[in-house]
């Protein structure tokens, strides 16, 4: 099959997550056990788990090493969740895995979507030759797809009330769904947890015998500059460098570089030649779209995927820092149905005076009217559209130089967002 077939093959397959590694575990032997060849560093977390795979992967790429990353959800290109040394995984090369695949994707129980990236990634990756993998978790850990790989380092970067239909609706459960990814003698090094997580964390680790790194103990980040074209920060920690920079700059990345940070460390500790010129270049130079991504400046237009309430909490102080002031703002926003949409809104909404709703085209799209109450809630008469097309014409279209867009709610609203954002900014100005 060529690649618009493989497209098509996974298109038909199953998209809701179904516990267990039984499927992963049939792909990948139909693949030859690609996911022995190569160590990892496994990434789990609530938030923050794609900006410290980039961080990790730009730092090893600059260290030398041949790095292969699997991350989700797409944002640019279908391909982009598979990556060895930034590019992508060719069509061709694509189209070949899923054709190996093919006869084991019948049945009475089907793999995922998710589970068929993830085996058609590790073949990738071990055809590649691949030095290490940085593999973020898709969705809790325990029973992830990717909970296969063999890591000489895990990060649990945070947890909190995300995908509470599928994970539980306590911050406990939460977390022992996401520490699962722990392995015997493996370094779990862990962001800033509440403390109904740390307990289960420590816990679960202690019954491996898994060291727990608490990043936010270990590594003092003081902040030296902050401002639209990132932050740069002085590193009190030994075996790390004294100053670093990441193009970044909300606060909130400062926890997630604290996770990065410690992690190479953990890497150093074991061996891994990572001068800190590597890590310097690597931060310096890291990309993450989609992450308080400023695409243009006058006015400044922000792309973020933010779409749970710790992300949206986080994303409302950035803009409070770094956007106009509220009475030049406006808001593009569309959520998932199955969020925590109430909280979402309370946290973004009161900061912009002029909200315009829209939808993605996921099937799990809230409607933008249902999200009309939230925005009166506030005051706010809000513009309802049908599409991300729509929604994003209505939002640039009394933009003045000196004002403020923000794009977010979900990272496929965010990814509609991008093709046509460039050329509806280029008629504003």
């Amino acid at each position: 099959m060529d690649y618009s077939e493989a497209r098509r093959t996974l298109a038909s397959l199953p998209t809701r997550v179904k516990p267990g590694l039984d499927r992963i575990e049939r792909l990948l032997d139909a693949l030859g056990r690609p996911e022995q060849t190569f160590p990892a560093i496994h990434i789990a977390g609530t938030n923050g788990k794609g900006s410290v795979a980039a961080m990790l992967s730009a730092v090893l790429s600059r260290a030398g090493y041949r790095v292969g990353r699997f991350t989700s959800p797409e944002l640019v290109d279908y391909r982009d969740r598979i990556e060895v040394d930034g590019e992508w995984i060719p069509e061709e090369r694509f189209a070949e895995i899923v054709t190996r695949l093919s006869p084991g994707l019948a049945g009475a129980d089907p793999p995922t979507e998710f589970e068929v990236l993830a085996a058609v990634a590790f073949r990738h990756f071990a055809d590649e030759a691949v030095d290490i993998a940085v593999v973020e978790v898709g969705l809790g850990g325990r029973f992830d797809a990717t909970n296969v790989v063999q890591p000489i380092v895990s990060v649990l970067t945070t947890v909190g009330r995300d995908h509470l239909d599928l994970l539980g609706d306590s911050i406990a459960r939460i977390a022992w769904e996401k520490v699962g990814i722990v392995r015997r003698g493996v370094p779990l090094v862990a962001g800033d947890l509440p403390p109904a997580a740390d307990a289960v964390v420590v816990s679960e680790a202690r019954a491996v015998s898994a060291r727990v790194v608490r990043a936010s103990h270990e590594i003092e980040l003081a902040p030296i500059h902050r401002g639209l074209d990132g932050a740069r920060y002085r590193v009190r920690a030994s075996g790390l460098p004294d100053e670093v920079e990441i193009p970044f700059p909300p606060e909130y990345e400062g926890e997630n570089l604290r996770c990065a940070l410690a992690a190479i460390r953990e890497l150093r500790k074991a061996g891994w030649k990572i001068p800190d010129t590597a890590i310097v270049a690597g931060l310096r130079t890291v990309t993450w779209p989609g992450r308080f991504e400023v695409m243009g400046r006058a006015p400044l237009i922000v792309l973020d995927g933010a779409h749970n309430a710790p992300g949206a909490h986080a994303l409302a102080r950035a803009v409070e820092r770094f956007f106009p002031p509220r009475p030049r703002r406006t808001l593009l926003f569309g959520i998932l149905r199955n969020k925590e949409i109430g909280p979402v809104c309370d946290a973004l909404f009161p900061q912009f005076p002029r909200i315009v709703l829209t939808r993605s085209s996921s099937p799990r799209a809230l409607p933008p009217e249902e999200l009309v109450p939230h925005a009166r809630r506030w005051g706010i008469e809000p513009i309802v559209t049908s599409d991300v097309r729509a929604g994003l014409a209505a939002a640039v279209s009394d933009l003045g130089g000196e004002d403020g867009l923000l794009v977010t709610g979900s990272l496929t609203v965010v990814q509609e967002a991008r093709p046509g954002l460039v050329e509806e900014v280029r008629c504003v100005r």
